[in-house]
């Protein structure tokens, strides 16, 4: 964990009748700063099957089988359903231009339907994406990495902005040879959650080299780290030294 140290400084009682938000007495204003980053434990994948079929029924039916059978699949992972969220089956018209009538036809029904799912296991990762090609499943939209810890994650990074606040601030006013007094106001600005990478890819059949990574093999997910923010300003009364 390592906590970014900024700070800013307002001006004091000489300005303060310029912002009604800032006392009228001796005051400091400080911005707090906390970030605790982490490897991720929790993958959520976002999937999507479509099938196109000069039927309707016959769309939806498809789309119906290669769900069904994901679902099958997904428990010899020890996925539950409270793990999988799925969207309702969409059917829709289906047209393509002809160039040669020049003129959008009817070839069709699209029938598609959007699937979460979350994988608590990052072991099982790789296989549960081979599982999901296998049974047709027609995109894999993205998978977004996440932690089963974030609320604690995010409490510490607010525990780390108002220790950055408090000890930027005490250095400050003991620089002008003042003291922190009372707190005044404090407000939370932003929490942020930051995944460096956006998202997970998989290196399929590629190979990379590298100095720092050697080989990676056919299959491997390159994990990066989450990272939690959060900022803090607070505005502390200033008092003499004793």
């Amino acid at each position: 964990m390592k906590p970014l140290f900024y700070l800013s400084l307002l001006a004091l009682s000489s300005l303060a009748s310029a912002n009604s938000h800032l006392p009228n007495h001796r005051h400091i204003a400080i911005t707090g700063y906390g970030e605790t980053t982490v490897k991720p434990d929790i993958a959520v994948l976002h999937f999507s099957v479509e099938h196109i079929d000069k039927r309707s029924a016959e769309a939806k039916a498809e789309v119906d089988k290669r769900f069904n059978t994901l679902l099958k699949g997904l428990k010899k992972y020890n996925i539950s359903e409270k793990d999988i969220i799925a969207s309702r089956i969409a059917v829709s018209p289906r047209y393509e231009y002809s160039q040669q009538e020049r003129k959008q036809l009817h070839v069709g029904y699209s029938a598609n339907r959007s699937i979460q799912v979350t994988v608590n296991d990052l072991t099982m990762l790789s296989d549960v994406m081979d599982l999901a090609l296998s049974v047709e499943v027609n995109q894999i939209q993205r998978v977004e990495m996440a932690s089963s810890k974030e609320e604690q994650l995010q409490q510490k990074a607010v525990e780390l902005a108002i220790e950055n606040a408090k000890t930027n601030g005490a250095a400050l006013a003991n620089s002008f040879g003042a003291a922190l007094g009372k707190v005044y106001s404090i407000n939370a600005q932003n929490y942020d959650q930051i995944k460096h990478y956006g998202t997970m890819e998989k290196m399929g059949n590629a190979r990379m080299m590298s100095a720092d990574m050697g080989s990676v093999s056919p299959g491997t997910y390159l994990q990066d780290d989450l990272t939690f923010k959060a900022t803090i300003n607070v505005v502390f009364d200033l008092k003499g030294k004793n």
